[in-house]
């Protein structure tokens, strides 16, 4: 037992720091970011949702966190939607203006709703809607870039 969970933490460590490390970097999937598509992330997040936000007001950076740290209490497609929504946290909380105040610091229904417009309908992954979201942010917002692009796919 204690070398499962000596296991499981080193494996929560090990995936903190590939959160930390890997934003700018090489992916480790290749040119994705992980073997889970679109439509499987978001099913896996939605079917989560409560156990991600017990509190019901909406999944905080902490929450993620601490679901990481408990490997062992989700299927390995779970954990993998865990990292991939935490490396992306940034990008899924400001998909919807659904928080009173200037900034946005949880992942709401209504991020999660837009996610999946953007994954199942618009055929992104979570990279190419990060990138995305970051071309509005440099060029002086969305409305300065159009419509996000079609990936044919």
């Amino acid at each position: 037992m204690q070398n499962d969970r000596e296991h499981a933490a080193k494996k929560a460590l090990g995936d903190i720091r590939w959160l930390l490390n890997s934003q700018d970097k090489a992916e480790e999937f290749g040119d994705g970011d992980s073997y889970l598509d679109g439509p499987t992330v978001c099913a896996l997040l939605r079917k989560n949702f409560g156990k991600l936000d017990p509190d019901n007001d909406g999944i905080t950076r902490k929450e993620l966190i601490t679901a990481l740290g408990n490997h062992e209490s989700y299927s390995e497609d779970e954990y993998e939607m865990l990292r991939l929504i935490t490396k992306y946290f940034d990008t899924v909380i400001n998909l919807s203006e659904d928080e009173d105040g200037p900034e946005e610091t949880k992942i709401s229904l209504n991020d999660l709703d837009v996610l999946e417009q953007f994954l199942l309908h618009g055929k992104f992954s979570m990279k190419e809607l990060h990138k995305w979201c970051n071309i509005g942010n440099k060029n002086g917002g969305v409305e300065s870039v159009g419509p996000p692009p079609m990936t044919g796919r």
